[in-house]
């Protein structure tokens, strides 16, 4: 565990944290010195559905004890990707992508955010959205999951509106093609190959890790005037 400045003594509650970017995220905060529980379906120290209102509050009452104290840091990560062509789009999957993505960080966002505000301690949010929030893309037609993220977006802006006056920072990172489970792009590797050559700038998948850095930094004191940001990590991918 190292001393990095604005983390030790943190308390950090990451939802999907047992894969990707959610576990990379409570890794690194772990090691610059933050207490941290994760929240996931499985595999996990709070297990809840991100869908479920009185499942997310007794899991952030959980997260209090267990942290010892209120969460001034919440990693809303948990999320799911899907493809499907909009023509055959059910109306189900547009639903349950809906709830799993954009109504999930509104419930932990609303309820973390409560116990900020009770604690009087303010905090930090930090929301998963994605470049599908910003571009679109026909190779791989995601209507559900890229209205889902620009919902995060625009979520995490209003937030940040509304919570700045009890001393918390809202602010989302927009991860492009990161190596992590949910990948589908180099399902077929010559084709993920030859996209990373001809759409990245830097040419490469970008890592978990990456983006968890970039959560860290915006979760510290270091980021103090920003609030309400959508930053891309995306190796240049939306230029």
């Amino acid at each position: 565990m190292s001393d990095e400045p604005g983390l030790t003594g943190r308390r950090a509650l990451v939802t999907g944290g047992s894969s990707g970017i959610g576990a990379a995220t409570a890794g690194l905060l772990r090691e610059r010195g933050a207490t941290v529980a994760t929240l996931d379906l499985r595999d996990a120290d709070l297990t809840a559905d991100v869908r479920d209102e009185v499942m997310i509050a007794d899991a952030v009452a959980g997260a209090t004890e267990l942290l010892g104290g209120a969460p001034d840091l919440l990693v809303a990560s948990a999320g799911v990707y899907r493809i499907e062509p909009f023509l055959t789009l059910t109306a189900a999957e547009w639903d349950d992508l809906q709830a799993i993505n954009l109504r999930g960080v509104f419930l932990t966002g609303r309820e973390v955010a409560r116990s900020m505000i009770a604690a009087g301690s303010g905090g930090s949010i930090v929301n998963l959205a994605s470049t599908a929030a910003l571009s679109a893309d026909a190779g791989e037609p995601t209507a559900h999951y890229n209205a889902s993220k620009a919902g995060v977006v625009a979520l995490t802006r209003q937030m940040a509106v509304e919570l700045a006056p009890h001393g918390i920072r809202v602010n989302c990172v927009c991860p492009g093609v990161i190596d992590t489970p949910m990948l589908r792009m180099m399902d077929d590797p010559d084709a993920g190959e030859r996209y990373l050559r001809e759409s990245v700038p830097l040419a490469r998948l970008g890592a978990a890790r990456e983006v968890a850095a970039v959560i860290a930094f915006l979760a510290s004191p270091e980021a103090a005037y920003v609030t309400g940001v959508a930053l891309p990590v995306d190796g240049g991918l939306t230029l």
